[in-house]
């Protein structure tokens, strides 16, 4: 991977590491402390407005840059990039699992927090609290796919032939 597109690579990843871990530890706490549901939408609509655009894009950007250092490493390599084959499917379904589950929490859950609070929507508290259970556990699933995607990620530099 070229050495500008590796830091960047990596700042996607601390991006997508930093608001995900952001949004676990302090954005839902924060939110769970507020007994109204209505400012409690309030306040998550805030945040989640940030986080949706910083962790939508670092996805983006981590595939982008993850696809082009791909195009490099197998001219790289050559015939011996077949060697990776599998070891590779490995990491790109890992990413792929990664996406699937952070755009599912943007878009999916998030979003549609934020819609209605600009919509100006009515509160149903119950099915809000059912709303951030599953945010923060598909947050803690997408931490847990983020840093299986890195470390094996890492680890394809040592099969490296």
């Amino acid at each position: 991977m070229h050495g500008l597109t590796r830091l960047v690579h990596v700042l996607a990843l601390a991006t997508y590491l930093g608001t995900t871990l952001a949004l676990t530890t302090m954005l839902l706490p924060a939110a769970a402390a507020i007994p109204d549901p209505g400012l409690q939408r309030r306040l998550l609509a805030r945040g989640l407005r940030a986080y949706n655009v910083l962790s939508v894009g670092a996805l983006g950007v981590l595939i982008m840059t993850g696809a082009s250092s791909l195009t490099d490493w197998k001219r790289a390599l050559g015939p011996a990039y077949g060697q990776l084959l599998w070891p590779l499917a490995g990491k790109l379904a890992l990413a792929f699992a990664l996406t699937m589950v952070g755009t599912w929490l943007s878009f999916g859950i998030a979003h549609r927090l934020v819609r209605a609070e600009q919509g100006g929507l009515p509160v149903d508290a119950a099915q809000q609290r059912a709303m951030l259970r599953r945010l923060g556990s598909g947050a803690w699933l997408a931490i847990a796919l983020a840093v299986w995607t890195a470390w094996t990620g890492l680890s394809l530099g040592r099969l490296r032939p």
